[in-house]
């Protein structure tokens, strides 16, 4: 089977750190592309996606943070990156974070609000280091803009977390004992809206996320779909659903498990792991932890790639970096 192998290189600004430890360093987003044949359309499919998840990942890392705010959880965290706590109430557990719209955090300025709200029965709060307590986050346009082209995205909805094991991911990067786990059950209801003025899109997920610690001073975590369709054709470990900006109605798999570090070393780059996405103009499989030639790679990886069959029956192939 031919392959055309189109690679994209362009400096991307870093995202992502780590997951209640760090602020606002965080997972990189891929790059744009210029049409060529089907690429770019299917390359706007992949890259929304990284893109959408990368930026609720931070807004949620920062959301945890802050819960360490609540007097009835661990401790206080450092603030996240350019935001303040508007509102705090430790008796009921709700935080507001307000972001300034003007600060620079990795090449990216944020505004808009988020509502955290823990648990609570009227008269108490339950902490989120327990076990099964679920945290509500609420988007009130959240807006992430690039510096570098003003490109943007911006979230309206909601996130739940269940802390399943209970817990905090902070504590385990001081132990070096993979069977320490602390898991959490993430489900998503949100509406965004792109810079291009594409009209609103909706976008959920369902994921499961498994943080342990193999060697001391590193947090790795193992992420899977926590969904699945029984009905023909079955679909199994669903992770992520909606409509595209191309008004494709997509849905995304996790045939195999998406592992990378979030404290230590490589922070948010993909080791391993796919996903499937069903329902665009040509399946595509992404496939994380590769060079620039598209072949797996040990150590920190450099890139992700992806791959379709176009209309016309030839193989398609694009390699994007962190």
């Amino acid at each position: 089977m031919k392959n055309r192998k189109i690679i994209f290189r362009t400096v991307l600004a870093i995202l992502f750190a780590g997951f209640v430890i760090t602020g606002c360093k965080k997972k990189s987003d891929p790059v744009e592309v210029t049409p060529i044949d089907d690429a770019a359309q299917q390359t706007q499919s992949a890259a929304d996606q990284a893109k959408v998840e990368n930026e609720s990942d931070q807004a949620m890392d920062d959301c945890n943070s802050a819960l360490q705010g609540v007097s009835t959880t661990r401790g206080m965290e450092a603030l996240p990156c350019g935001a303040t706590i508007n509102a705090i109430d430790s008796a009921t557990g709700k935080i507001i974070l307000n972001y300034d719209g003007t600060t620079i955090c990795n090449g990216k300025i944020r505004s808009g609000s988020i509502t955290i709200q823990l648990p609570h029965n009227g008269t108490q709060v339950t902490g989120w280091h327990t076990a099964l307590a679920k945290v509500t986050f609420t988007f009130n346009d959240y807006k992430v803009t690039r510096q570098v082209d003003q490109k943007s995205i911006t979230f309206n909805g909601t996130h739940t977390i269940i802390n399943q094991s209970g817990g905090v991911v902070s504590d385990l990067k001081s132990v070096s004992d993979p069977s320490m786990q602390v898991i959490h059950k993430i489900k998503a209801n949100m509406s965004l809206k792109f810079d291009d003025n594409t009209n609103s899109v909706s976008w959920g997920t369902q994921r499961m996320k498994v943080y342990n610690s193999p060697t001391m001073g590193v947090i790795q975590v193992s992420e899977v779909g926590d969904s699945s369709i029984t009905t023909f054709p079955q679909i199994n470990y669903l992770s992520m659903w909606g409509t595209n900006r191309a008004g494709e109605s997509f849905k995304i798999t996790t045939p195999a498990p998406i592992v990378y570090y979030v404290y230590g070393q490589c922070l948010y780059k993909p080791l391993s792991g796919k996903r499937v996405h069903l329902g665009v103009a040509h399946e595509i499989t992404v496939t994380y932890g590769v060079d620039a030639n598209g072949n797996a790679m040990t150590g920190c990886p450099t890139d992700w790639k992806a791959n379709w069959t176009n209309a016309q029956g030839v193989a398609k192939l694009i390699i994007v970096p962190y």
